[in-house]
C-alpha cells in the first residue's frame, strides 16, 4: 500500500510541468544581439523565392513597350486602323500584364509568410520583443501587444524596433530594471541588496 501511494507521488511528479525559469537580463540581451535583422528583409526573400524567374519581372516594361509597338504597327496594316488596334494591342498586354503581376505577388505573399515565421521563431513562447516594452517609444505598442498574442503581421515595425533596442538600449538600465521586475534573477547578493531597499 505505502509503495503504492509512493509510486503515485513520483507519478503525479512527473505529470506535473515544470514552471518555465525566468530568464536573467543577460540571457534576454544575449538573446537581442543575436539577432540579425537582415533576416527580415522581406525584398531580399522576395528575390530569393523568385530565383530564375527574376529576369521575367525585370524585362516586363521593356517587353511590353516593344510589343505594344509591334502589334500596332502589325493590326494597323492588316487593318488600316491604327487607333482600333493600339486599344486592341494594350488590352491584350494588359491582361497579360496583370496575369504577371498576380504572379510576382505570389513570390511578395510567400516571401511576407516567410518573414512571419522567422519572426515566430525569433520570439519563441518567452517573447523577445515585448520584454523590452518599456525602452520602446509608444508607437511601437500594438506592436508589442500583437507579439503578445502570437500575431507576426507588423514586419517593417518589428525590424524597427529590433535595430532601436539594439543601437541604443543602455544595457544597465534594463538589467537594473530587469532585476527589479525579476528579483528571482537577480545574483544571490544583490537580492538581498533588493530586498532591504524598501526599508
Amino acid at each position: 500500500m505505502a509503495e503504492n501511494i509512493s509510486d503515485q507521488n513520483e507519478q503525479l511528479q512527473e505529470d506535473i510541468p515544470l514552471k518555465p525559469q525566468t530568464p536573467t537580463a543577460e540571457e534576454m540581451l544575449e538573446r537581442l544581439h543575436a539577432v540579425d535583422v537582415e533576416d527580415f528583409d522581406l525584398e531580399q526573400r522576395t528575390n530569393e523565392l523568385k530565383g530564375n524567374n527574376a529576369w521575367l519581372f525585370v524585362l516586363t516594361m521593356p517587353a511590353t513597350a516593344i510589343l505594344l509597338v509591334l502589334f500596332t504597327l502589325l493590326g494597323t496594316f492588316l487593318t488600316d486602323h491604327f487607333i482600333i488596334s493600339f486599344i486592341l494591342s494594350a488590352g491584350v498586354l494588359f491582361v497579360i500584364g496583370k496575369m504577371i503581376d498576380q504572379y510576382e505577388q505570389k513570390f511578395k505573399y510567400q516571401a511576407r509568410l516567410d518573414i512571419m515565421q522567422r519572426i515566430k521563431e525569433t520570439e519563441t513562447d518567452a517573447g523577445l520583443i515585448p520584454h523590452f516594452r518599456d525602452f520602446l517609444p509608444k508607437k511601437y505598442r500594438h506592436l508589442w501587444q500583437s507579439l503578445k498574442k502570437q500575431n507576426y503581421i507588423y514586419i517593417d515595425q518589428y525590424i524597427a524596433a529590433l535595430t532601436l533596442l539594439q543601437q541604443r538600449l543602455d544595457d544597465d538600465k534594463f538589467i537594473r530594471v530587469w532585476r527589479l521586475k525579476y528579483p528571482e534573477t537577480a545574483p544571490d547578493e544583490e537580492e538581498e541588496d533588493l530586498m532591504e531597499a524598501p526599508k
